[in-house]
């Protein structure tokens, strides 16, 4: 006999279809067990399902209905383009949009000058009001000196129009502060604190930083993670080499003013970026310097030699800010909420020992 999860799975997928009208009453009971062959009870618990969902309501002496419901989520993403991770993540939030169905409606803030970036994020946030936008994900923008003013500029049209919003991977404030918006992210310190265990276990003794000026805060909390591991096991704390990866002249002075034997960047892409600059300064590795990433791109398992990561749970995430948001849409007065994940270390030759 057909279980009720099933008839609910077929009804549910029906109602995304758009077969059955809010205006009209949905199938009863009768019609249910009719239809399906099943008992009441199981009618009644589909039903129950479908009510758990958030997809009908039910309204007494009337019969059962398609809830009135804002089905379209808002992403709010800077440069996705350039980044594997934010295209995972956004195929996760398609899967479930389409779970739930729910339209996902995503838009980019891609500009480094501080004018367009902050009139782009303007018209962002306008459109997904216009819409409207039951709710948005969010990603802040960073590596800029304006990044909190543009992030401010969006989350104030948002607030006026009353769309809640989760935000993804770090806050629109800096550290201790917090905002009061739900944030889903990976546990960033304790990924750090990986890969420093695995390079001090790997024989590392002089570990490095590699750092972009105006980091993100999440690369920020990747670092203290290294240098508390690093700290707890040594008595000493990691160098910061600032530079961007590329530049010939200041890596090969940090590396002149630090002699490190293992370098942490930030992610994959600044450390492929860093390879090709030590093979420029006829640094090998892991011979003489090992090196490990963040996020598990594809290119840093075809690095040669392939690159050490920490591997973010980018579908986890995704399910997780969805169904935070879908939370915070139908209670909005929960206190702000912190959600971390955890990471896998992905051991690669160049840490080798």
């Amino acid at each position: 006999m057909i279980d009720y999860s099933e008839i609910a799975k077929v009804l549910r997928d029906e109602i995304h279809a758009g077969i059955y009208s809010d205006s009209d009453a949905f199938p009863s009971l009768t019609k249910i067990v009719r239809r399906f062959g099943v008992s009441r009870p199981s009618a009644v618990r589909s039903i129950a399902e479908l009510k758990r969902l958030g997809l009908v309501t039910v309204r007494k002496g009337s019969g059962t209905f398609v809830s009135k419901v804002n089905r379209t989520i808002g992403l709010a993403i800077p440069g996705t383009a350039d980044s594997e991770f934010f295209s995972a993540v956004m195929e996760g939030l398609v899967c479930n949009c389409n779970q739930y169905g729910m339209d996902l409606v995503a838009g980019d803030v891609f500009p480094v000058a501080h004018k367009p970036r902050g009139l782009q994020a303007e018209r962002l946030a306008r459109h997904l009001v216009s819409i409207p936008a039951a709710g948005v994900i969010m990603q802040p923008v960073a590596y800029s000196k304006e990044a909190q003013s543009v992030n401010e500029v969006i989350a104030d049209i948002l607030d006026k129009a009353g769309i809640p919003v989760v935000l993804i991977d770090y806050d629109i404030l800096p550290p201790p502060a917090r905002s009061k918006y739900d944030l889903v992210a990976i546990d960033n310190f304790n990924a750090g604190r990986k890969v420093a265990a695995h390079l001090i276990d790997a024989g590392a003794k002089r570990i490095c930083c590699l750092l972009y000026k105006l980091s993100a805060d999440s690369v920020h909390a990747r670092f203290a993670g290294v240098d508390a591991e690093v700290y707890r096991v040594t008595g000493r704390h990691v160098d910061i080499i600032e530079a961007k990866p590329a530049d010939v002249g200041l890596i090969a002075a940090g590396l002149a003013a630090y002699r490190p034997d293992a370098i942490v960047c930030s992610n994959d892409l600044a450390a492929l970026k860093l390879s090709r600059t030590l093979a420029r300064l006829k640094v090998r590795i892991p011979r003489d310097v090992k090196l490990a990433g963040f996020d598990d791109v594809v290119e840093a398992g075809r690095m040669k030699p392939a690159l050490t990561s920490i591997r973010q749970p980018c579908f986890d995430l995704a399910t997780t800010a969805f169904r935070t948001l879908l939370e915070r849409i139908k209670n909005p007065d929960l206190p702000p909420r912190q959600i971390l994940l955890d990471t896998t270390l992905i051991v690669r030759e160049s840490t080798a020992s």
